[in-house]
């Protein structure tokens, strides 16, 4: 991925990165409403190509700058946790081996002069206790369950909260649009049309009987805050998961020619690579 963070750009704004991103592309940047100025939400469509660096690809198939959407700006981090049952074994397992542990840091650390000790009372009796739980539970179901009514207790399942990963992030925004005149709606069905057409596959072969085998992937896009990005959250790039048009979100209200009076535009994204602490720290977000 290309960081767009101070560290990575010297003197460069975020802004002027995507400025001149937008400046050297071979397509015009179709903009609605078309005297939108100051803050702008911009997507640039590029082609699929497989690469391990996902900014590899920059043939731009179009070009879209809306206003900030109307749903918010959120960020949002999926972290993965589970809280999983160690059991008797699991718990006897650490416990015996946090006691090692320390120990040999111990070693570690001793000087010259010092002779290190092993704390081999604490250690046997954490193995003592951890093997008594693991018998009792290892025990038919009838035996285990006569100990706990004599012994009125019950094996503690050790719950311990383990991370797993994160999730690819995902962005939903929606926009209502209500065009000045029928010009300008038809102008909008247009760019949407084209975001359409962008973000859906296209068959890549046909056989002899003109079948379709195989469906290439759709654009991914790249998504920015124009005027605001160094203040706001970055992107990484993104597949479009939906897009959805309402052209009566208003009820039923036409111009003269047909051209819807309203229109609202979401679109979902999910980013194709996971954040971490080290792109966080690159990001030069609010630097």
């Amino acid at each position: 991925m290309t960081q767009i963070g101070k560290k990575k750009l010297g003197a460069r704004t975020p802004d002027q990165i995507i400025s001149n991103k937008t400046g050297e592309m071979k397509v015009d940047i179709a903009t609605f409403p078309a005297n939108l100025a100051g803050h702008q939400f911009v997507m640039n469509f590029v082609k699929y190509q497989f690469d391990p660096d996902a900014n590899a690809s920059n043939d731009t198939s179009l070009s879209v700058a809306f206003p900030i959407p109307q749903s918010g700006i959120i960020d949002k981090s999926d972290l993965k946790f589970n809280a999983a049952e160690m059991g008797t074994l699991g718990a006897g397992l650490a416990s015996v081996g946090g006691k090692l542990k320390e120990t040999f840091d111990s070693l570690g650390t001793a000087g010259a002069e010092e002779k290190p000790v092993l704390d081999y009372k604490a250690i046997t009796k954490d193995a003592i206790g951890a093997g008594t739980a693991i018998a009792r539970n290892m025990s038919p179901e009838p035996l285990k369950n006569a100990a706990s009514l004599v012994l009125g207790n019950v094996s503690n399942p050790h719950v311990a909260l383990l991370f797993e990963g994160v999730g690819l992030k995902t962005f939903n925004f929606m926009w209502r649009f209500s065009p000045d005149s029928e010009a300008e709606s038809v102008r909008l069905t247009t760019i949407i049309n084209q975001i359409k057409e962008a973000t859906h596959p296209k068959f890549t072969s046909s056989g002899k009987d003109g079948n379709n085998f195989f469906l290439g992937f759709p654009d991914q896009v790249d998504l920015y805050y124009l005027g605001s990005q160094n203040h706001l959250h970055y992107f990484k790039r993104c597949g479009v998961t939906s897009v959805e048009v309402n052209y009566q979100p208003e009820g039923t209200s036409f111009f003269a020619g047909g051209a819807p009076v309203f229109i609202e535009l979401s679109m979902g994204f999910q980013g194709t690579e996971i954040w971490t602490s080290e792109d966080f720290a690159q990001s030069g977000v609010g630097e």
